[in-house]
């Protein structure tokens, strides 16, 4: 997507959008661009995994908007400050927000009160990155197979466990769903990251842990001490092909529970200029080092179709809110 058509989104953007934005209709056709920097919003601190995607993305698409973009950490309250701001910013494409896909569609049912709906108060742009999440186990465990796991924890109720990144992550929610699914009575063990997780899980402490493939890939490599057991999804992930996942396990209401990443920006933009940004971030997303960044943090590129992606939010909103009320809720203050 070139200056140009920014420059024409923006323009017929203009009688929809606020005082502010209309100026840009009153510029000369060469210079009717973003008249101020953008941004890009993460929830989470610098340095991080998905930081470095913001950077690289805000990197390749700073051109296209004719202005510098930045990336702005707001990390904290389990992402409801970054996303909050950007609810609240102009919604004149300068400020958006690349969000984990559990802050958009599984928070909303953990905790009892939000200062927005996320449903109808941010506009989908892109999806970036989609990753599965894993279960492993020590490589000394005798369970080489999830049938195996599930016979070991049957034989001994309540007294193996599973630890997870967090309360109300992705890996404590999946394996919540998999204790539904199986019929198992598994201790939840929670930690601050998957880090935390995999060291006990290495030391013997817990049974299991369910993590991003990302976190866990350098503990699979062969001769590691940890097990993958199975993965979400409905495919295999091409660097550990041996790890089947969820549905060729025998439990297929664990395959769509994958993570991803998007981009987001306020309610009510004009089409025009969402249909610009998509595609910007689309050609963003096709570069090889986009392509190989995303792949060190465990995921595979997004589905560049902006409709696909609004019903991806839309359906994973329900999906995650009919699982959360199927196995008895999870509140998150």
């Amino acid at each position: 997507m070139t200056k140009h058509l920014w420059i024409r989104a923006a323009i017929c953007a203009a009688g929809a959008m606020s005082l502010q934005a209309a100026a840009w209709a009153q510029a000369t056709p060469a210079s009717a661009t973003l008249n101020k920097p953008g941004r890009i919003v993460v929830t989470v601190p610098p340095g991080g995994g998905i930081d470095t995607i913001a950077r690289r993305l805000a990197t390749k698409v700073a051109a296209a908007m004719g202005q510098p973009v930045i990336v702005e950490n707001r990390p904290g309250a389990s992402g409801v400050l970054g996303v909050d701001n950007i609810v609240r910013s102009a919604p004149d494409g300068s400020s958006l927000i690349l969000a984990a896909g559990s802050t958009i569609t599984v928070l909303p049912h953990l905790m009892k009160k939000l200062p927005y709906d996320a449903t109808n108060d941010l506009t989908p742009i892109a999806q970036i990155g989609v990753t599965p999440l894993v279960m492993l186990v020590n490589a000394d465990n005798p369970s080489k197979t999830v049938g195996e796991f599930v016979a070991a924890a049957k034989a001994r109720p309540g007294t193996m466990s599973y630890g997870s990144y967090g309360n109300g992550t992705l890996g404590h929610l999946i394996g919540e769903a998999f204790k539904h699914a199986a019929g198992v009575d598994l201790v939840h063990v929670p930690y601050k990251g998957c880090a935390a997780a995999i060291n006990d899980l290495i030391g013997g402490q817990v049974s299991a842990v369910v993590c991003d493939i990302g976190s866990s890939a350098a503990f699979l490599q062969p001769g590691s001490r940890l097990r993958g057991l199975a993965i979400t999804g409905t495919g295999r992930v091409a660097a550990f092909p041996a790890i089947p996942n969820f549905p060729e396990a025998g439990y297929p209401t664990l395959g769509p529970l994958v993570g991803w990443l998007g981009i987001f920006g306020p309610a009510h933009m004009p089409k025009p200029l969402v249909d610009a940004l998509t595609a910007d971030f689309a050609n963003a997303m096709k570069t090889d080092d986009m392509r190989t960044a995303l792949a060190q943090i465990g995921y595979d590129i997004g589905d560049p179709d902006r409709a696909r992606f609004t019903r991806t939010v839309r359906d994973d909103t329900v999906l995650w809110g009919k699982l959360i009320q199927s196995i008895g809720g999870i509140a998150v203050e």
